[in-house]
Order: C-alpha cells, then sequence, then structure tokens
C-alpha cells in the first residue's frame, strides 16, 4: 500500500527531525554554557588586574616588572575570555535558530503524519466498505 509505505518515510523522517532538534537543544545548552563560563573568567581576571595595580610606594624593580608581567597576562586572559564569550554569543544565536528550524521542521512532519494517518485509514475504510456487498453477493448467491 502507498500510504502505508508514506506514513513509515514519514515516521523515518519525523525520527531523524527528533534527534536533529535534540543535538540542537544540547548544542544551544553547550554554548550558553561557554558563553557564562567566558564571561565569568573575563569578570574575574578583570578583578583581578585592578587588585594587583600598583600600590602607591617604592618598590623593587624587579617586583614592579613581576607584577606589570601578571597584569599584562590577566589583560590578555581577560580579552580572550571576553572574545570567547562574544563566539559563544554567536553560537548561541546560531543554535537557537537551529533548534527553531528542527522544532519548525518537526511540528511539519508531525502534521504530515497525521495527514497520511488519516489517508491510510481513508483507505482501509473504503477497502472494507468494497469488501462488504461483495460479501454481501457472495453471500446471497
Amino acid at each position: 500500500m502507498r500510504e502505508k509505505r508514506r506514513l513509515a518515510l514519514i515516521r523515518r523522517q519525523a525520527l531523524i527531525a527528533t534527534v536533529a532538534r535534540r543535538q540542537a537543544l544540547r548544542g544551544l545548552a553547550d554554548a550558553l554554557e561557554a558563553e557564562t563560563r567566558s564571561q565569568a573568567i573575563a569578570a574575574r581576571s578583570r578583578t583581578l588586574v585592578a587588585a594587583s595595580a600598583p600600590q602607591p610606594g617604592a618598590m623593587a624593580a624587579e617586583v614592579f616588572a613581576a607584577r606589570a608581567a601578571f597584569t599584562a597576562s590577566l589583560t590578555q586572559l581577560a580579552d580572550t575570555a571576553a572574545d570567547a564569550a562574544a563566539d559563544a554569543a554567536r553560537q548561541s544565536a546560531w543554535q537557537a535558530d537551529t533548534l527553531a528550524e528542527a522544532d519548525t521542521r518537526a511540528k511539519r512532519l508531525a502534521e504530515r503524519e497525521a495527514a497520511a494517518r488519516a489517508a491510510l485509514e481513508a483507505v482501509k475504510l473504503r477497502r472494507e466498505q468494497a469488501d462488504t456487498p461483495l460479501l454481501a453477493r457472495k453471500l446471497q448467491s
């Protein structure tokens, strides 16, 4: 039966769409987690940079150089984390779009599956109705 094969195909497509939706949801969760983590690292690094600012008073050149190197590396870490947070934000937006597309596809396939199921039931009903008069004629003979 053509309708039965069509329904089976749509069900397989719906299964694939469900898997794609789960993957998009997982990707979105991962991207949001990475964004949050990167923002936290950037904020903490900036806090450490502010805390390690040169203190007033005299200090040895070696101490000053070490503190300046440490502050520079913290600043670089903060910048890198901020860039990573921005990348993660873009990834989150893309994953949200992917999830929306997967949801739309799943809904469309659910509608197609319902239509295919209705078509299959209609064919079965027509066959049953077509068989009934034939059976009635056989019983009358």
